[in-house]
């Protein structure tokens, strides 16, 4: 009976297979069918506010003959840097002017009765990245900024968008930016996203802007992935600066180290010092006078020392008076050192 039974086994476990082979394929036909409807979705957004950006831009220039468009850049690496620098700024300012909760509750149009759409957040979204695609002039910023504010404004429907992009988008610039955008709206529901990009992209840009991103979400679920990436030393140094500033901007001690070990580690080539300090002086806190005090006492670039004495006579810090003390009498620092010292010293209330 037993050998009879083998074949049948065999048989069966063949059936069960093929069944489920059908079944994996019925189901992953859906899935790139899906992720073809989203692609469609977005590129139908993307062209829809390219045309109606074109259009404005025409009848401008027939309003104003002789008026000169502006430049593009010459090359696609720097029209992806200007667009960058743009949205850094765009991002930055928000960051530092955006109300609380309630505040953008308030503003949300849903909340006066309409509902947005996600083509009209896509739509929002494509006109920014044009926006910060623009090589000059103040008013191209102004509208990058009330474009986010508006899908700031449009809630849960622009995170949506925002993640359509992200998930299904095949441009890399629209992918980095909407990685960023979803941490400057603080959409939880991205951090699976964005934690699945950081760890598993080859992307390394994208996986930078998704640390951005992961950054900016200030959720106790994110604080945990932040600390991970941190850990990783060998890890992009770009990706872990982002995830040492999330943790030092949510009180994590971590954080202040890890981005005094980025400053340290990048003295070779750079890569990174500069905003790690940025980052460091941005906490305007005592957490950073330790790392201060030792720059101040190093032999790091004149511009670093300068900066970290204006840092500790900001902060008051009468523990650096011996060393200012010692830097103003050293014959062999720079004059501009000595100076810097002697006045701090003085500040602090040296004898």
């Amino acid at each position: 009976m037993g050998r009879f039974l083998w074949p049948l086994a065999v048989v069966a476990a063949l059936a069960i297979g093929w069944a489920a082979a059908g079944v994996a394929g019925k189901t992953s036909a859906a899935r790139e069918t899906e992720q073809l409807k989203q692609q469609v979705s977005t590129l139908q957004a993307r062209l829809h506010a390219r045309e109606e950006i074109a259009a404005a831009r025409s009848s401008d220039a027939g309003g104003r003959p002789g008026t000169p468009s502006a430049s593009p850049a010459s090359t696609p690496g720097e029209r992806g840097l200007v667009a960058a620098v743009t949205e850094d700024r765009v991002l930055r300012d928000l960051r530092a002017r955006g109300g609380g909760p309630a505040d953008r509750a308030a503003s949300r149009p849903g909340s006066s009765g309409s509902s947005p759409s996600i083509e009209a957040a896509l739509d929002r979204f494509y006109r920014y990245l044009e926006a910060t695609k623009g090589t000059q002039g103040r008013e191209r910023w102004q509208r990058a900024r009330e474009l986010v504010e508006e899908l700031r404004g449009m809630g849960d429907v622009a995170g949506v968008a925002l993640m359509k992009v992200l998930s299904a988008g095949n441009d890399s610039d629209e992918r980095r930016a909407a990685a960023r955008l979803l941490g400057t709206l603080q959409v939880p529901q991205s951090l699976p996203l964005l934690k699945d990009i950081v760890e598993k992209d080859s992307d390394v840009l994208l996986r930078r802007a998704a640390a951005v991103g992961l950054r900016q979400l200030q959720t106790p679920e994110s604080l945990p992935v932040l600390e991970n990436i941190l850990a990783n030393g060998g890890d992009d140094r770009f990706v872990r600066l982002s995830a040492a500033y999330g943790l030092a901007e949510s009180g994590r001690p971590g954080g202040v180290t890890g981005l005094a070990q980025i400053f340290q580690e990048s003295s070779a080539d750079g890569r990174g010092r500069e905003m790690a300090f940025r980052a460091l002086v941005s906490l305007n806190d005592e957490r950073s006078l330790p790392f201060m005090r030792q720059v101040v006492a190093s032999e790091a670039e004149p511009s670093y020392r300068l900066r970290a004495i204006q840092y500790l006579t900001a902060q008051g810090d009468r523990q650096s008076v011996a060393t200012l003390q010692v830097l103003m009498q050293s014959p062999t620092e720079q004059a501009s050192i000595r100076d810097a010292a002697a006045q701090a010293y003085r500040t602090l209330g040296g004898r």
